[in-house]
């Protein structure tokens, strides 16, 4: 009885006061776009992109409903020309939801974006893109948590007997994203993008846990704390190659910093032109989050629709908890495009006599 009191305290107190390196992250970072970095919005050819993401990591150490779920969707679209011909105006908007462990805590947050995408030469082939972000983010916890003092020397809990202090159910807050991605046509058969990324450059309050008396009675009124969210540096790295009319290489990286915690993600992904007519490419690959994962990714390319499956296959010092299973992932993108028809004026030849 007391593991479980020592496991629910840990958990509370992890939860609450370290959010360090648990902010959002997904393995198919670059089917997440704006989540990976802000400048992405309006980033394609096409009127409207529509994806969405879901992660589920950690169903084999933590039991199903209390497991770490991290749903997104998104929408962006390139919607004016720039101040120069080949410049455009990107926007996006999108909204994320985490939810982790046995207390519930909720991480949501919902935000618009802008992005100037600029050429730097007269055919547009590099372009310097220039975007941020502005939203609302919260943190909530769950109704079912408990405190180690709720427990009876039987093992029963009671809320009344718990002191819980001043814990506030949720804690709101503004946010502020930045980013910058160099894209770079190098010939005819080879591409690369490589950006940088900033989040919660303002670092909002959204902490749950405001100041209390130990010895006296949990407030009536919780307030959240002065704690604030600290910001996440990310930085990221694509470059494609068409190998021959089959095959092309896609290898990636991601870099990300926060609060002194880092992460690697190295990967390198193959693509399979399957069938030229009906436009269906098979990808696949292989990708490794240092000390952390081995990655399994896998999708198809359909026309303008994007499908993609990932797995990840722990390997850190936790996998004697979670025999070797991590989380896995499943994204989808659609690129809509509507186009005005050309019109089309019948020239009239007059004969001549």
């Amino acid at each position: 009885m007391h593991v479980r009191k020592l496991l629910c305290l840990t958990v509370t107190i992890l939860t609450l006061n370290s959010l360090a390196a648990q902010d959002i992250h997904f393995t198919q970072f670059y089917m997440s776009p704006l989540t990976m970095n802000p400048a992405m919005s309006g980033k394609f050819e096409g009127t409207v992109r529509i994806g969405g993401i879901y992660r589920g990591q950690w169903a084999s150490v933590v039991s199903g409903s209390n497991s770490f779920k991290t749903p997104s969707v998104w929408a962006d679209a390139p919607v004016i020309r720039g101040f120069r011909k080949r410049d455009w105006i990107g926007v996006g908007l999108m909204f994320f939801t985490d939810k982790a462990g046995q207390v519930g805590l909720k991480h949501s947050a919902t935000k618009l974006g802008a992005t100037y995408h600029l050429a730097l030469d007269k055919k547009g082939n590099n372009v310097l893109s220039i975007g941020g972000q502005y939203g609302k983010g919260s943190r909530k916890l769950g109704d079912d948590r408990r405190y180690e003092d709720g427990y009876d020397n039987s093992g029963q809990y009671s809320q009344s007997n718990s002191k819980e202090g001043n814990v506030a159910d949720d804690a709101g807050y503004t946010d502020i994203d930045a980013g910058i991605i160099l894209t770079a046509k190098l010939n005819k058969r080879m591409d690369m993008n490589i950006g940088f990324g900033m989040f919660h450059i303002n670092e909002g309050k959204y902490s749950l846990v405001g100041p209390s008396n130990p010895n006296g009675p949990a407030p009536t009124n919780p307030t959240p704390g002065d704690a604030k969210i600290p910001r996440r540096m990310a930085i990221h790295g694509q470059f494609n190659a068409e190998l021959n009319d089959k095959w092309t290489l896609n290898p990636a990286f991601q870099f990300q910093s926060m609060s002194g915690a880092d992460e690697i993600q190295l990967q390198g992904m193959l693509g399979y032109l399957f069938d030229k007519q009906k436009d269906i490419t098979i990808n696949f690959g292989l990708g490794y989050r240092m000390r952390d994962a081995l990655q399994a990714i896998a999708g198809v390319k359909y026309k303008d629709l994007r499908v993609g499956l990932a797995y990840d296959i722990n390997t850190s010092s936790l996998n004697t908890a979670s025999n070797y299973r991590g989380g896995f992932e499943l994204a989808a993108n659609y690129i809509i495009r509507i186009y005005k028809p050309s019109i089309i004026r019948p020239k009239v030849l007059c004969p001549r006599f």
